[in-house]
């Protein structure tokens, strides 16, 4: 019995222009002009072309095509070829203003250059621009390539009005789009779990949770999951995890008290500024750790680095693949690269003995 292989899609032969012209019974330029739909070819002309080509399974290389044009217009081709970084509902102010913005776009951009790619920046929120035509603006520079970046305001669905099978695209974070794209991101769950692992190797074995509700919902609840399945005391640790919808909630303080945790776990350290919550952690000597770690994080918290620039890379490894491959538009099956991320454990002074009670 000879042994069962999967085919490799990428080894199936080229359809060519001599093929689909003689399948179609015209010229190689008729079929050239009516694979571009150009008004020079008659509908039903185009329409036999366009049948003889998917019957053959022929599928257009954008980045030929790209080439093609600037050849057409009398323009000398980029030197490199060229990968879009498009800031997703950030002003230009904001991508060059936030520390851990420019670290994830420096990021990317040193990956493409690595790769023998050049990076230009795109805003969808530069005045005027609609997301047509920043996608007509990209195809008319001969971009296909496009890097989509982390995505700063509160909304958990994202989507841009694109002709999506003119590009090979990838996102960098969780935050979901419409329709879904290649991703790469942080891994939430694992995140936590290692918060966890590392909490207890401290001793500390009773920590509670405060989870931003945006964030908790772009992880698809993936902390929230994790700390109920490896909490120590998983019989209570649906009580010891709290979600915040409003980060200056009295009740944030007492809910904490009420638990005599012997750590706190946040999302990000801005959860710290509920009232009251700041003088019973240094009364209770309760050390603290994030789930988002950056250089900016108080001295003394401890948590996870989220690497983010180690994903940007990998988003723009996701972006490189598909070109290689000649894969364009909406994947059928999305691949998510996604990373736990390193402990930054807390400075030990922090982590002093609670008192009791």
């Amino acid at each position: 019995m000879k042994p069962f292989t999967v085919p490799d899609p990428l080894s199936r032969p080229v359809v060519t222009l001599r093929q689909i012209a003689a399948a179609a019974g015209v010229s190689m330029a008729a079929v050239s002009y009516a694979l571009r739909r150009d008004a020079k070819i008659p509908e039903a002309t185009r329409e036999r072309v366009l049948a003889a080509a998917a019957g053959l399974g022929y599928r257009p290389n954008p980045r030929v095509a790209s080439l093609m044009a600037h050849i057409r217009r009398g323009q000398a081709p980029p030197r490199g070829e060229r990968i879009a970084f498009v800031w997703v509902h950030t002003s230009r102010a904001q991508s060059r203003r936030d520390p851990f913005l420019r670290s994830v776009h420096r990021a990317a951009r040193r990956r493409a250059e690595q790769m023998g790619f050049e990076v230009e920046e795109h805003w969808t929120a530069d005045p005027g621009m609609t997301d047509r035509r920043l996608g007509e603006i990209l195809r008319s520079r001969g971009i296909v390539g496009v890097v989509l970046s982390p995505v700063m305001t509160s909304e958990s669905v994202l989507t841009l009005d694109w002709d999506w099978s003119q590009f090979a695209a990838a996102v960098i974070g969780n935050v979901s789009w419409v329709p879904e794209l290649h991703h790469a991101g942080h891994h939430h769950y694992l995140g936590m779990r290692m918060v966890l692992l590392e909490l207890g190797r401290l001793g500390r074995t009773r920590p509670v949770a405060l989870i931003e509700a945006t964030s908790n919902e772009r992880s698809k609840h993936a902390w929230e999951a994790a700390f109920l399945a490896f909490a120590e005391d998983r019989t209570r640790a649906a009580d010891r995890v709290r979600v915040v919808s409003r980060p200056d909630d009295a009740g944030i303080a007492a809910w904490v008290e009420e638990r005599r945790p012997d750590a706190l776990i946040v999302s990000e350290t801005s959860l710290l500024g509920a009232p009251g919550l700041a003088s019973l952690l240094r009364r209770r000597r309760c050390p603290v750790v994030t789930l988002y770690w950056s250089r900016k994080t108080p001295r003394g918290i401890g948590g996870v680095d989220q690497c983010s620039d180690r994903v940007a890379a990998h988003a723009v490894d996701l972006v490189v693949a598909q070109l290689h491959s000649n894969e364009f538009g909406v994947p059928d099956l999305p691949r998510i690269m996604l990373f736990p991320g390193r402990w930054v454990p807390p400075r030990p002074a922090r982590f002093n003995t609670p008192s009791a009670g």
